[in-house]
């Protein structure tokens, strides 16, 4: 998944981590996501995709938590974050944990990143390997539909974010790329306020090819790697809303 690889989440670690503060609201996604796996009364909860480690450090004091990111420049702020959590370097499409877990847990849209339907069912399969006999995996994705319907591919979005003494600007374009399927190519280039005439200058440049799901084809996967829907929630989040599937083995 070479595609995590992208300098957003390499070279521009830093970056993403100060500007996605201001993004999201770090202490409602703790409620959120912690009320589902009391709801389950899960004690032991493996984060995918655990980025920065955000949630990492308000979960950990609740139940046995262990973060998992492909990314080693991710995993160095989320220890420093959360610095006496579990972390692991690994590919949500192949991995193996030692002890298997209540809850397996993906959020930010992570699973956006994994493009083909071969993927899909390998990251579900490597998950329902991951989990206790009464496990529950919880993950949220873009709603292909919705977020089609307001595609404008010559809009160029821009989000400005101010986090301690840095400005930064992030300009965007999601460009549909439907020869790969339900996909779309996010182009986006970010900036810094300079200090001394305060305009602002580019640090670097991004493009990421990102994927969303129909309802009933995110059943299916699932199905097919065994797993039962349990639940559907339509949350709120940043830039777009999104789907929340609660599924067990």
């Amino acid at each position: 998944m070479e595609n995590h690889r992208t300098t957003l989440y390499t070279t521009l670690a830093a970056v993403y981590d100060a500007m996605y503060r201001t993004f999201i609201d770090y202490d409602e996604e703790f409620i959120f996501y912690n009320g589902l796996l009391q709801q389950h009364h899960c004690r032991s909860v493996l984060e995918i995709g655990c980025g920065s480690g955000h949630l990492a450090s308000r979960l950990s004091p609740h139940v046995a938590y262990t973060g998992m990111d492909i990314s080693a420049d991710m995993l160095a702020l989320a220890r420093q974050h959360a610095p006496d959590v579990r972390f692991m370097e690994a590919d949500m499409t192949d991995f193996t944990v030692a002890e298997p877990f209540d809850a397996v847990l993906i959020t930010a849209r992570s699973i956006s990143y994994v493009l083909t339907n071969a993927q899909v069912l390998s990251a579900f399969r490597h998950i329902a390997g991951a989990l206790n006999p009464e496990g529950i995996l919880i993950f949220d994705f873009i709603e292909a539909t919705s977020f089609f319907d307001r595609l404008q591919p010559d809009q160029v979005l821009v989000h400005d974010a101010s986090f301690g003494t840095a400005d930064y600007r992030r300009e965007s374009r999601y460009v549909p790329n439907l020869a790969t399927g339900l996909t779309w190519n996010w182009h986006s280039a970010y900036f810094a306020r300079q200090r001394g005439d305060g305009s602002f200058a580019e640090i670097g440049r991004d493009l990421a090819t990102l994927r969303a799901f129909l309802p009933f084809e995110v059943k299916l996967l699932l199905k097919e790697a065994g797993f039962s829907v349990v639940e559907t929630i339509v949350k709120s989040s940043y830039a777009f809303d999104t789907h929340v599937i609660i599924a067990n083995v």
